[in-house]
């Protein structure tokens, strides 16, 4: 499945980059796979399920089921809120049939709990599993993008 490159699915691609982004920074699982939900502005939603995560290099990849599209997350501003690592996305890129485009995003956040416990989130009820990334993103289009996974391996 590729990942369009212009409207709403620009947005989408950026909202999977900012996921990457998040995973890339400090030490953090080497591979996971997930699924990832993208809401465009006008509702429609499309969900891809056994999306590959990994890091590489301080980057994390987002690669879709069919290998036909990658998010790439380059370093993020991170700290850790007790064992919960918390980044917010600062930039990502498309690589999709040999072409790299960078994407423009509004905000992201991304949850990463390395522990063997599940762990809440400051002020809120949600928790992140055990070996599991959380990512939300928003574009500046007002698409959202939602990303889970657990880790398949840690490497630190």
């Amino acid at each position: 499945m590729k990942f369009p490159l212009i409207g709403a699915g620009r947005t989408l691609t950026a909202a999977l980059l900012a996921l990457v982004t998040w995973f890339a920074i400090g030490p953090a699982p080497a591979g996971a796979t997930g699924t990832v939900t993208v809401r465009q502005s006008d509702g429609h939603v499309d969900v891809y399920q056994n999306v590959q995560l990994k890091i590489i290099h301080d980057a994390l990849f987002v690669t879709t089921a069919d290998g036909e599209g990658t998010l790439v997350i380059h370093r993020a501003a991170c700290s850790y809120q007790g064992d919960l690592m918390v980044c917010f996305a600062t930039s990502a890129t498309l690589v999709q049939s040999g072409k790299t485009s960078p994407l423009d995003f509004k905000r992201g956040t991304a949850y990463v709990n390395e522990s063997d416990a599940p762990l809440q989130l400051t002020l809120s009820t949600t928790k992140v599993p055990a070996h599991s990334i959380m990512l939300t993103f928003t574009t500046d289009r007002g698409t959202y993008v939602g990303i889970t996974g657990r880790f398949d391996q840690v490497v630190k």
